[in-house]
């Protein structure tokens, strides 16, 4: 990094903390979780509807079901049709509520809501949104693993561990890009 540019960076964080303790953090911390309410909602609406499915859902879905496949077949038999998934005898449909948009767009209404540069969005949507949906592949992947080898697990498995999972792992990486890349150097009182 340039001298210039770290100068620039170290300038920026600095008008950014002195315009923090002017509002005050509460107000900080009102105005993102605010927000950050308000995304959600509105990705909620968007990805709620008929086209939402038609343009969004469905092609996650198999392009979910197009990566796992292969990568399942590594560890056994497995085949795909559309947005069902199949291996080693253990078969599941790839719905709405599985094609990891849910995380990803909580996770970008928390980037988009917390106080920062658009260029740290953007390093925060260009790392966290790839991160998220690996992280979505691998929950489907390990959840047809548990499906075809312990079947009496899945449900436990699927409802209880990787949804807690997804949650934590979501907020590892908008924690990670929050300070990588909002916050570089030491905290305030450190």
């Amino acid at each position: 990094m340039s001298k210039a540019r770290l100068r620039r960076n170290r300038s920026a964080a600095q008008r950014a903390d002195s315009e923090l303790r002017g509002l005050g953090a509460s107000s900080v911390s009102i105005r993102f979780a605010l927000t950050f309410l308000f995304l959600v909602l509105v990705f909620a609406i968007l990805t709620a509807s008929a086209t939402a499915d038609r343009r969004l859902h469905q092609p996650l879905s198999q392009l979910t079901v197009f990566l796992a496949a292969p990568i399942l077949g590594m560890f056994g038999a497995a085949s795909r049709s559309g947005t069902f998934l199949t291996f080693n005898g253990f078969s599941a449909l790839i719905v709405e509520a599985c094609d990891g948009v849910l995380p990803a767009y909580i996770y970008l209404s928390a980037v988009l809501a917390f106080p920062s540069r658009v260029d740290q969005k953007l390093w925060g949507i260009l790392i966290g949104i790839p991160a998220i949906f690996t992280i979505n592949l691998t929950r489907i992947i390990t959840l047809m693993m548990v499906g075809a080898y312990w079947p009496s697990l899945f449900e436990r498995v699927h409802i209880y561990v990787w949804q807690a999972l997804v949650v934590a792992l979501s907020m590892a990486v908008w924690v990670l890009w929050a300070e990588v890349f909002v916050r570089p150097g030491p905290a305030p009182g450190r």
